[in-house]
């Protein structure tokens, strides 16, 4: 598993088009011993880097809180860090800072679980600041590490629905010069297609993984900037992720779009220590 997709910046104009590029598996919506957080990413906390090379290079460092039980759900919290620029154009990246509160609602009752997720997000560009909130919920399949990985097979998709709104400050002056809504995104995954289990290099060295296969189609919807309406186009991409069951975790990603591969690296996974307490 990872980190989920809609845990990044989808409405920073210059990064709009890495909104999906982190891999999706989420939290696992299977309830177990009677324990929701049995199915939060991680159970004592950690924080993870993550690394992307190609025409949008990407560094992204999340910390996630330990989980607390609240009656029949799970709830954690992200802090992640992250700067996003596009290489052609040689400008300072994007940097993004998000205080994500995360709640995993596991099945009952013959209904299925649900991830719910809203940010504070700050994001800062060369020339304008960012300042505003996002909402996601999530269904779907969003597990590996308890799904059935055998070759050929054909694991089940996921849907997202997120909401954003931002104040676009400009940067040197502070001066407050419009607004950005974004009302309805979505992410669609229709199945996943789990190939032949191999060693692979990754940043921590060679491990045996998994590679599952799919189309994601990342949707913006209408966005409002500044008063004006700006039509957007979905975005299509071809994505393999590497889960290595070992680590518990999707440590490579291979995302295609418009013949162009990116790849995101998982680089460390840390326990927390007593500095990253919120």
């Amino acid at each position: 598993m990872a980190f989920p997709a809609w845990a990044d910046p989808a409405p920073v104009p210059s990064s709009a088009a890495t909104a999906a590029a982190p891999p999706p598996a989420a939290a696992r919506l299977a309830r177990r011993d009677d324990d929701p957080c049995a199915t939060v990413w991680f159970r004592d906390g950690a924080k993870v880097q993550m690394e992307a090379d190609g025409a949008m290079p990407m560094s992204r460092h999340t910390v996630q809180q330990r989980p607390q039980v609240s009656g029949d759900t799970c709830t954690t919290q992200l802090q992640i860090h992250s700067k996003t620029a596009l290489a052609a154009l040689m400008e300072p990246p994007v940097t993004t800072d998000q205080q994500y509160a995360v709640v995993i609602v596991p099945p009952r009752g013959g209904a299925p679980g649900h991830v719910e997720g809203g940010a504070v997000v700050d994001a800062s560009g060369h020339y304008v600041r960012l300042h505003g909130e996002t909402r996601s919920m999530g269904r779907g399949v969003f597990d590996y590490a308890h799904q059935d990985l055998s070759e050929g097979k054909e694991l089940g998709g996921e849907s997202v629905t997120s909401r954003a709104s931002f104040v676009i400050y400009a940067r040197d002056s502070g001066d407050e010069v419009g607004r950005l809504e974004m009302p309805h995104a979505t992410l669609q995954v229709a199945s996943r297609r789990v190939g032949k289990r191999q060693h692979i290099d990754t940043a921590l060295g060679s491990i045996e993984c998994v590679p599952i296969r799919y189309e994601r189609v990342t949707d913006l919807g209408p966005l409002q900037v500044a008063g004006d309406a700006i039509p957007t186009q979905p975005t299509v991409m071809q994505i393999t992720d590497w889960y290595c069951p070992s680590r518990g975790f999707v440590m490579r990603s291979d995302v295609e779009e418009n013949g162009k591969v990116q790849r995101i690296d998982t680089t460390s996974i840390e326990a927390l220590d007593a500095t990253d307490e919120p």
